[in-house]
């Protein structure tokens, strides 16, 4: 029997192969496939590939860390699997200051986003900080428009009146001195964001504004990896203002004529409009100026990476170079970056790495003016319409020298602005053998900065296009030719110790952490100007000859700075049961920008937390995986003052003192030896949850700050010969909620679909400023010049009410305070009969009311597709997010005949009631105002992850994916302007960008 059956199974076998992917089309290398039925066993190879024996009916079962195992019965010799990611985000490590921790064991406000393989990076972003804009509550980023711009950003809101209120950024451990802009997002793996008191306490007096936490990729496979990315795209306008045609701004200035109280013949075109704009209205010269001065833009992005891992050594190595076109022509900006970290095992106690990164950004050259191209009249010409001069650039299209030509701002303007930042990193970590769980590392870095700028404007830039005889002889102007040269440098290094003991007895969990640190820092340069060329004749050399000017007017400045600081902490992190959590940390910072007996500062926190999910009661509730409840408390100071800023400053002068030209230094600044740091104290409430296996996790946030001691420009009595000095006074108050949530919709073999909710408010308030009470009410003055009101939030936005349009019938009012048809109806609040500065109040707020974003993320086989929606709220009791807009809304702002072309002004046959006459001149200076607020379309990826058949004709490639992108494709707002996040106002600035975008990821 026995003899009969063995051939039999032996028949039955078969060779099974299949390739292992996750859910996002990745193949998976190292993945242990086991035939349960006869216990024999495979892994995948490099490319996710595997091949074992066995016979219909078999199980296969599939396991690979960080994914669900995947059990399924042989039925072909073919068999692929896509693995799930296991729902394990407890266990994930995340960074903390100084070291790292288990989710589950944290006690403060800390929150992660993981950008590598993430639709993200799909994204055509330029800066870091782009990816994460919406997607961590109490973040707040901004929009960039400019190319290589940096958008603003914030944590929790604004603690400060007038001191700086940027995140402390570390990377990779140690404290970033460089640009957002010098760090290349294709690197980035990971960024933690520590918002809370408790979390931020181990950085001390660098953050009170929060911490950014990124760590860069490493090695992965055993095998050398190679990966390509390219990304191409296209930038147009967010939002493009509609201006009048020629048409239209003939009526324009017609209405205008009437209102000033021109009538007859006057309205005729020819006396209303100058000569050479009437000659280019007959000659049919119509000037698109939006359209001359902007672009479609192109953004290119390219990345080439090469990494690997074993037991022994680590290792990542990139180059990238990104070119980026702005909107305006002339804006354009280019960077090349490199980054090289390798990492290695001596031996079971000994760890090293290096990591060293350089970059290379240049913004050179000029755009066109905004403001120009907005306002200038549409009638007019390019170029010079005097014979043999048609090659020259019309100055003054119009005739008009209040107008120039936009894009004279460029004409026969040399610039340069090059920045070069190089960094070098190492650490040495030791696992001290004598006792388990001991560790020390050492880390160090360098950081060099190098900026080159220069800027030379030469004689042609001065000729008035308008007379012939300047054109035929540029060189009379050479005498106002003028530049400068600029280079900054700036050099610092960083060296700390950290001494870690961690260990677990029982049911108890300790982690003792002490570090010292020492940092300095200086910059140094020069500027080298000159101008007057007329003895040289030339300026053929432009800013690379600036002694060739005149000998009276060159001028060199130099500088030197120096900035020292020192800190030490210690931490202690305590866990019992894995559901009671206790952290405490102290830390000195001494800093050189203090004068004596300032320059230390003491900074503390403690939190506790509690796992209540981890107890009986509430382990019987099966829909309740985790609950945890914590609390925290701690003190962050921020300096933000320069070296010196405590010693009185000396400026310099000059006069003429008969023929000689005299140079004069005196005292401009008065010294605070008191000066010290802001103190912001906050407490922090929050509850992370997940419910119903996981499938709905999520976080709520509670904190409440104040930051006393404010370093603010305190004004001073006339006599004193100064008009102010920085000291220390006055208390803001901060509070905030934050909520995020995300969710698995849909997991089924096939698709999946997972969204992501973020929500988050701050209100502040001024507690306190100078503590004068000037006018003896008995309560403290508010600040009117500055906007700074006691009780109330920073941002508030003070000005005379409104009510409408005075109308034709409307003769008491206009009788009364001296108005007429058309002018804005001005509230008298005080009922004198006068309206008088007496009369402003505090109409809203600038700030938002609160922010929303969500994300979903869909795939289905190979396809995957991610948006997001952002939205940013005004309105509420408080009319939040108010904003002056007076060129949106008031036609008499402009300066020639232009304004929007899709908005109705007040004429006697149109009695609109929200916008003012053609020629309305503002006289009281109120402010017009409207909401930015907000929803828009702000991310849109689409990705394709090519299949297996098409991978094993290629060979070479082990996964590919192409995808297309867009980005602020969608805004919807009742904003009269350019962008409503960035605050742009027609005619101001640079456009933001919508972007479309292809792209491509490979690996071999």
């Amino acid at each position: 029997m026995l003899a009969i059956s063995s051939p039999l199974a032996a028949q039955n076998q078969m060779s099974v192969n299949g390739t292992v992917k996750d859910q996002t089309g990745m193949t998976l290398p190292g993945v242990n496939v086991l035939n349960t039925t006869n216990n024999t066993g495979t892994i995948t190879d490099f490319d996710g590939n595997y091949v074992l024996s066995a016979k219909k009916g078999d199980k296969l079962r599939f396991s690979y860390i960080g994914m669900k195992d995947f059990i399924i019965t042989v039925t072909s010799e073919k068999v692929n699997v896509v693995l799930k990611e296991e729902s394990k985000v407890l266990e994930d490590v995340v960074v903390i200051g100084y070291g790292t921790s288990k989710k589950k064991d944290l006690t403060g406000a800390v929150a992660s986003i993981k950008l590598e393989d993430s639709p993200t990076l799909m994204m055509p972003n330029t800066n870091v900080l782009e990816n994460l804009k919406g997607q961590l509550p109490g973040v707040n980023i901004g929009m960039t428009s400019s190319a290589g711009g940096t958008p603003s950003f914030s944590i929790r809101g604004q603690n400060s009146i007038n001191a700086g209120t940027s995140p402390l950024v570390v990377v990779d451990g140690i404290i970033f001195e460089g640009n957002f802009s010098d760090l290349n997002p294709q690197d980035i793996a990971s960024i933690d964001i520590l918002k809370d008191a408790s979390s931020t306490a181990v950085y001390g007096s660098r953050a009170a504004n929060g911490v950014i936490l990124i760590t860069t990729k490493r090695g992965k496979t055993d095998k050398p990896q190679m990966n390509f990315n390219m990304n191409i795209g296209v930038q147009t306008w967010t939002r493009k203002p509609k201006l009048m045609n020629g048409a239209q701004s003939n009526q324009f200035a017609i209405d205008k004529a009437k209102d000033q109280g021109y009538v007859g013949g006057d309205l005729e075109l020819k006396n209303i409009l100058r000569p050479k704009e009437y000659a280019a209205y007959e000659a049919g010269s119509e000037i698109n100026w939006m359209d001359e001065t902007t672009r479609n833009a192109l953004t290119q992005n390219y990345q080439l990476s090469v990494s690997g891992a074993s037991d022994k050594f680590n290792y990542y190595i990139s180059g990238n170079y990104m070119n980026q076109e702005g909107l305006m022509i002339g804006d354009d900006y280019t960077r090349a970056s490199v980054l090289a970290k390798m990492e290695a095992n001596l031996n079971k106690y000994i760890k090293v790495g290096i990591n060293a990164s350089g970059s290379c950004r240049d913004y050179s050259g000029v755009g066109p003016s905004m403001y120009q191209a907005t306002y200038i009249s549409p009638w007019g010409f390019m170029n010079s319409t005097f014979d043999n001069y048609s090659n020259w650039l019309e100055r003054y299209p119009g005739g008009n020298t209040t107008w120039e030509n936009p894009l004279w701002s460029s004409f026969a303007v040399d610039d340069k602005d090059i920045r070069y930042n190089a960094s070098l990193k190492g650490f040495l970590d030791i696992r001290l053998p004598w006792i388990e769980g001991l560790t020390w590392k050492l880390n160090g870095a360098y950081n060099v900065g190098t900026t080159q700028q220069a800027r030379f404007t030469h004689e042609d830039h001065y000729v008035n296009t308008l007379k012939e005889s300047d054109m035929a002889n540029p060189a009379q102007f050479l005498y106002q030719a003028n530049g400068y040269s600029k280079d900054s440098n700036r050099r610092s290094w960083l060296i700390n110790q950290i001494l870690n003991y961690s260990h677990s007895f029982g049911q108890h969990k300790i982690d003792l952490t002490f570090m010292s640190e020492r940092q300095r820092s200086h910059s140094y340069g020069v500027n080298a100007s000159g101008r007057d060329f007329t003895q040289a004749g030339t300026t053929t050399l432009g800013y690379n000859s600036l002694e060739m000017g005149d000998t009276n007017k060159r001028g060199v400045d130099t500088w030197k700075n120096y900035e020292s600081a020192l800190a030490y902490m210690i931490r202690a992190n305590y866990v019992w049961k894995g559901r009671y959590h206790a952290s405490a940390s102290f830390r000195r910072d001494g800093s050189s920008v203090f004068a004596e007996g300032q320059k230390y500062g003491n900074f503390a926190s403690a939190a506790v937390a509690w796992t209540i999910s981890e107890e009986n009661f509430l382990k019987k509730i099966e829909w309740i995986n985790y609950l945890k409840l914590r609390f925290s408390y701690g003190e962050n100071g921020n300096p933000s003052i320069s070296a010196f800023q405590t010693f009185p400053k000396v400026g310099m002068s000059d006069y003429i003192f008969g023929t000689d030209y005299v140079k004069t230094m005196y005292q401009s600044s008065l010294a605070n030896k008191a000066l010290g740091w802001e103190r912001t104290k906050s407490f922090n409430i929050g509850v992370d949850f997940g419910f119903f296996n996981d499938r709905l996790t999520g976080n709520v946030e509670y904190y409440n700050s104040k930051t006393n001691d404010l370093l603010v420009s305190r004004r001073l009595p006339s006599t004193s010969g100064y008009g102010s000095i920085l000291d220390n006074m006055g208390q803001v108050a901060n509070w905030g909620l934050e909520f995020s949530l995300h969710s698995r919709n849909i997991e089924t073999n096939n698709i999946s679909w997972t969204t992501d909710l973020s929500f988050w408010m701050n209100r502040n308030k001024i507690v306190s400023l100078y503590g004068l009470d000037s006018d003896g009410d008995g309560r403290e003055d508010d600040d009117l010049s500055n906007g700074w009101f006691i009780g109330k939030s920073l941002g508030a936005v003070y000005n005379y009410k409104t009510a409408g349009i005075v109308q034709k019938d409307d003769k008491e009012y206009m009788d009364k305070y001296h108005m007429a048809p058309g002018d804005v109806k001005i509230v008298d609040l005080n009922g004198d009969g006068k309206i008088t500065p007496d009369d402003k109040t505090i109409l809203g707020y600038s700030k938002p009311n609160f922010t929303m974003n969500m994300r979903n993320t869909i795939t289905y086989r190979n396809f995957m597709l991610s948006f997001s929606l952002d939205w940013l709220a005004g309105g509420g009791k408080n009319n939040y997010l108010l904003t002056e807009n007076a060129k949106g809304m008031n036609p008499g702002q402009m300066g020639s005949n232009v304004w929007l072309a899709d908005k109705q002004y007040w004429t006697p046959e149109h009695p609109v009631n929200d916008i003012p006459r053609a020629s309305y001149n503002n006289e009281y200076k109120h402010g017009f105002y409207q909401s930015r607020e907000f929803l828009r379309l702000q991310d849109l990826t689409l990705s394709y992850t090519l299949g297996n058949k098409f991978l094993e004709r290629v060979k070479i490639v082990s996964n590919a994916k192409l995808f297309v992108s867009g980005k602020n494709l969608i805004t919807f707002t009742n904003w009269d302007g350019l962008d409503p996040e960035a605050t742009q106002r027609i005619g101001e600035g640079s456009p933001s960008f919508k972007t479309f975008s292809v792209g491509m990821n490979i690996s071999f």
